[in-house]
């Protein structure tokens, strides 16, 4: 199991010679008892049926790209937007994916060579959701795409506006969506 402690040793290693200002006080039970649970689920997707250790962390940037958004998230609903933003830098800096603190991603992420990946602000994505490298979720014209659950996005596809992408939907790659699509549905070129 994690801990507080070895969270903060990790994130101190992690953070060490960045300039980003992250507040290790931040890392708290309480901090580790609102993540654990979606955390822990998506540490799952990388190691199955493993026991969970916070170390492996650093193999995946998928993963620890996930686990900055998690520490992020939950400093920016407490609140804490100034620490929400270094702790997010610091897993942009170490991942090169960008996933806005202010999206809401459900347990279950799995992001498979992630580089370049952006999940913008606002985004909604739901559980179990498996992407791949330079996927872009963002804004288009002050909307922003909503994800059900079980999504697959293959690399490079590109999803943005106010649209709803539904439950185990099917996202090629390379492919543009900018229209809601069914639950179940495979997609691929341009979608508007």
């Amino acid at each position: 199991m994690w801990s507080t402690d070895n969270c903060r040793e990790i994130i101190s290693e992690w953070a060490q010679n960045t300039i980003y200002k992250v507040d290790l006080r931040k890392i708290d039970s309480s901090l580790i008892s609102n993540i654990s649970k979606d955390f822990e689920v998506d540490y799952e997707q990388y190691y199955p049926n493993q026991r969970f250790e916070i170390s492996r962390t650093k193999y995946y940037p998928g993963l620890l790209a996930t686990f900055f958004y998690r520490i992020s998230r939950y400093l920016y609903l407490s609140d804490d937007e100034s620490q929400a933003r270094e702790f997010s830098s610091v897993g942009f800096a170490l991942s090169a994916m960008e996933i806005y603190y202010s999206s809401n991603i459900k347990s279950g992420l799995k992001i498979n060579h992630g580089i370049g990946t952006v999940i913008g602000a606002r985004v909604k994505v739901g559980h179990n959701a498996l992407f791949h490298h330079n996927v872009t979720l963002g804004d288009k014209n002050g909307g922003r795409p909503k994800l059900g659950d079980g999504v697959i996005v293959y690399p490079g596809a590109v999803i943005i506006g106010d649209i709803e992408i539904g439950d185990n939907c099917i996202i090629g790659a390379n492919t543009t969506i900018l229209k809601s699509v069914a639950a179940g549905s495979k997609v691929v070129g341009v979608f508007k």
